[in-house]
């Protein structure tokens, strides 16, 4: 038999009926009813410890479980090689593993800009072997098709592939369709130095997120329309709000620090090395993270699953206790949005309270440049 099972051994009575009801969550195959109340029966190898819960949770109790197939044999027989033979492997993966690029990293530009330089230096990579990439290459594609970028440098450090861009900056005349200059944030204007474009607010105006401040075009004398990079210098009382919650009774959960970590090597669908650990922890939430080993030949994938111990602690304490911490919890959320350049008008909070829940909410009123430009 290819495929890895698990046979089982219970013992117990209405087995018939234990059975169905976990066949509804689990597999079953070749289930044999035996004398002196016996049974057995087969399941996937990967849900042995799920279905040890099930059959003690249907009231059977389990005789025996042992393994078989092809692949568990071959687990067996290179388990039974040692220390020597699991080196020998780990050594061999890593020689392979080392000498393929696994990640590419863009710095330098936008969020959007690095996203599209790295998925186009994925597409022209000739392979993962770092043999074969050409970084020079490279370099003279991203720049002959970016105009945003002025030059590039490209490097193999380790197994990632980092491209350092520098971006071009283009004089109006060069420049095409152009965007209006936008508010990112709620305020009331109080000062405006346009520098390019055409105003679309006053001095005075409340404006929301997202309002057009600036077009991107100018008139002339003679009304007719030139396209341009809308800058300005608006300065505006804007709100910066933030709020944090307390409740007087919480449950919580957290890491204690313990965890299991499980090594897999994966040959396309089929785990063909494991290190299993028995995972003893009564309550636990878990992590996987896969990375190829290799894309040519064989398809090798490494697989790592992190189960990490959690606890639950129920939490009582009074808002008063902690009325002045949980306010300056809120003052530094609000915070995050400030500038080193803004000015702190004014500064204030409010706490609501229901249903054993009291919300602070804290306002700070800064003066900041909303046009996103110096009038320099």
């Amino acid at each position: 038999m290819l495929k890895n099972r698990t046979s089982i051994k219970v013992k117990g009575l209405n087995q018939e009926r234990a059975l169905n009801n976990i066949s509804k969550t689990i597999k079953i195959y070749n289930y044999k009813r035996q004398e002196h109340n016996l049974g057995e029966f087969e399941v996937d190898v990967k849900f042995t410890k799920k279905i040890t819960k099930l059959i003690e949770k249907e009231g059977l109790e389990v005789v025996d479980i042992k393994n078989k197939g092809l692949l568990y044999n071959f687990f067996t027989l290179f388990k039974r090689f040692g220390i020597i033979a699991g080196l020998v492997f780990v050594v061999l993966f890593y020689v392979i593993q080392y000498n393929f690029v696994l990640k590419i990293e863009v710095w330098g530009g936008s969020t959007t800009e690095n996203a599209q330089v790295k998925e186009f230096v994925q597409k022209n990579m000739p392979g993962n072997f770092k043999n074969n990439i050409q970084t020079e290459e490279l370099e003279v594609l991203v720049r002959n098709n970016f105009d945003f970028v002025s030059s590039v440098s490209i490097a193999i450090v380790g197994q990632s592939i980092i491209v350092n861009l520098n971006p071009s900056v283009l004089p109006d005349e060069m420049q095409g369709k152009f965007q209006p200059l936008v508010s990112d944030y709620d305020g009331l204007i109080k000062e405006i130095n346009l520098v390019q474009g055409t105003l679309n607010c006053e001095v005075g105006d409340i404006v929301q997120k997202g309002d057009i401040l600036v077009m991107p075009y100018i008139l002339d004398s003679n009304g007719t329309l030139y396209e341009v990079q809308p800058s300005a210098e608006i300065i505006a009382d804007v709100w910066l709000n933030a709020s944090v919650s307390h409740y007087d009774y919480k449950i919580v959960q957290y890491r204690t620090g313990r965890s299991v970590t499980i090594s897999e090597v994966l040959l396309g669908d089929k785990v063909i090395y494991n290190n299993t650990h028995d995972i003893d922890f009564k309550d636990y939430e878990c992590e996987t993270y896969s990375q190829n080993l290799t894309d040519i030949l064989l398809p090798f994938v490494l697989r790592k699953t992190i189960y990490y111990e959690i606890e639950t602690e129920e939490i009582f304490q009074d808002f008063d206790e902690v009325k002045s911490e949980i306010i300056s919890q809120a003052r530094e959320k609000a915070l995050i949005f400030f500038d080193k350049n803004d000015i702190i008008i004014d500064e204030n909070y409010s706490i609501s309270e229901g249903a054993g829940c009291h919300i602070v909410n804290y306002t700070i009123s800064v003066q900041k440049n909303i046009g996103g430009n110096d009038a320099s």
